[in-house]
């Protein structure tokens, strides 16, 4: 069975990026333009951060669930682009 990493993702609309961070994973703070860029973006340095963060977890095993925070807000952005 696979652990389960949450992370917190938000839209910075001053900066126009998707941000992304997680308490499961220390040092897990990233940023992109878009969301499939921020999750492609958390997918690519998960590895590293495991392997320095969190040894007692496998990288391979590991599933992401993004928490997105003021979904609406969110959703009408997306919408409108």
């Amino acid at each position: 069975m696979a652990d389960l990493l949450h992370v917190q993702v938000s839209y910075d609309e001053e900066a126009h990026v998707w941000w992304g961070e997680s308490d499961d994973l220390p040092g897990l703070a990233t940023e992109a333009p878009t969301l499939d860029g921020l999750m492609d973006r958390v997918l690519d340095v998960a590895p590293e951060l495991l392997a320095l963060n969190r040894p007692d977890l496998q990288a391979a095993a590991v599933e992401f669930h993004s928490i997105m925070q003021d979904f609406h807000r969110i959703r009408q952005l997306q919408t409108a682009r």
